[in-house]
């Protein structure tokens, strides 16, 4: 009797081992994969440490591990391909980015950032126009789990970004044909629709703004770009790009007073940031717009320099007073533009 139940024991094991080879055989390839992907992964894990603490070649070396065992390990390939333009290895970058890409062609922002290494590094208008368009022409389905995920805003911003970056991209274009004036404004006309939508997607992108009244200013539509530059001047009161343009096309335009007025807000701002060499400029420039003002409206040089000495030390006071004398500063500019400056005239248009 024990034989037999020894027999039907050991018959039993038998069965179930046989069934457990059987598995692996079947299974095998998947078991294989996991146990691949999960070093893949592992590696990625291990990179993106590397990559936070900046230890870049450290990161390469883990993401390049991931995707020997992975191929299609897509974070692993966009983090190299950031790393590559870190590196001003704009080749490498634009391999990973397009690897990227071909295993899934609705990564938006891989396509973008090969949109601004094409356009910005390499000079390839023609092929970043091309990736920002595909971007801006990706249909994508929105997802909205109420207080666990919604990729809406995403998605918006993305095309935002990618109406924008196709604008700098038309125009950088433009400049290539500066013999052919037909193409050259037709180029120009381009980029300001492509900041428009930009601006309709995001409204308070102050680069999109700011862009596109320096590209109607390109254009010589002037009273377009005036209203531009303040739009621009009302999102962000503390970049001084936007007043030093405003004041050359207000130079331009023979309004000396509104000129030394910005020339004036430029002044002070690129004097918190620390850049000497910009302020004496920008300083140098506002010297000559104060003698026009003078020679325009009477005023005496030495009430016109004191007025400016007491504006420069008082804006320049922000230095001393941190983020809420920052904070005061940009809500007084916010004021004095829209009831002091030029663009007082221009908002409402």
């Amino acid at each position: 009797m024990k034989a037999i139940k020894k027999l039907f024991r050991n018959t039993f094991i038998f069965f179930i081992l046989l069934g457990v080879v059987f598995l692996i055989f079947i299974f095998s390839d998947g078991i294989f994969k996991y146990i691949i992907h999960g070093r893949s992964f592992y590696n990625v894990y291990l990179g993106d440490k590397e990559y936070k603490q900046g230890n870049y070649a450290k990161a390469i070396e883990y993401y390049n591990r991931a995707v020997k065992l992975y191929p299609k390990h897509i974070k692993a390939r966009y983090n190299l391909a950031n790393i590559y333009v870190n590196f001003e290895d704009y080749q490498s970058a634009i391999s990973e980015y397009e690897k990227v890409l071909e295993y899934k062609p609705d990564y938006l922002n891989a396509r973008i950032n090969l949109g601004i290494v094409l356009s910005e590094e390499l000079l390839d208008f023609d092929r970043a126009i091309e990736e920002y368009k595909k971007v801006i022409n990706t249909k994508t389905r929105f997802i909205n789990i109420p207080f666990i995920y919604d990729n809406r805003q995403q998605l918006i911003n993305a095309k935002a970004i990618a109406y924008y970056d196709l604008g700098l991209a038309y125009r950088d274009k433009s400049y290539l044909y500066v013999e052919n004036r037909i193409k050259h404004r037709n180029l120009l006309l381009k980029a300001t629709e492509c900041y428009e939508s930009s601006l309709a997607l995001n409204p308070n992108n102050y680069n999109a703004q700011y862009n596109l009244g320096l590209t109607k200013h390109l254009l010589g539509l002037y009273s377009e770009a005036i209203t531009g530059y303040c739009k621009a001047l009302l999102i962000s009161p503390l970049d001084y790009e936007a007043h030093y343009n405003l004041a050359v096309l207000l130079r331009e335009r023979k309004m000396y007073k509104y000129a030394f007025e910005e020339f004036k807000n430029a002044g002070s701002l690129i004097d918190y940031t620390g850049d000497t060499y910009k302020a004496a400029y920008i300083y140098g420039m506002l010297n000559e717009v104060s003698q026009m003002a003078i020679t325009e409206y009477g005023y005496r040089p030495d009430e016109l320099l004191k007025k400016l000495d007491s504006d420069i030390k008082e804006e320049g006071s922000v230095k001393k007073g941190g983020s809420k004398a920052k904070h005061d500063m940009e809500k007084a500019l916010i004021k004095k533009i829209k009831t002091e400056s030029i663009c007082k005239d221009y908002l409402d248009r």
